[in-house]
């Protein structure tokens, strides 16, 4: 059975917070070991929101 959408997303941005990457690896693998079944929900979140960072970043401007 599959968890709340929102409960998952507020666990991944909690996780994706965490500013020290062993302490950050460490909870991704602790997290897809207890969820294996939303493994590909997270993926497919990292990945839009990744996305979604790129499109927000301007491209600097040209005319200098």
């Amino acid at each position: 059975m599959r968890r709340d959408e929102q409960v998952v997303e507020a666990e991944l941005m909690e996780i994706s917070s965490i500013q020290d990457d062993l302490l950050k690896l460490e909870r991704i693998v602790a997290w897809c070991a207890a969820y294996p079944d939303e493994v590909p929900f997270a993926l497919h979140f990292f990945r839009e929101r990744s996305r979604a960072k790129r499109t927000d970043v301007p491209q600097g401007d040209s005319a200098v």
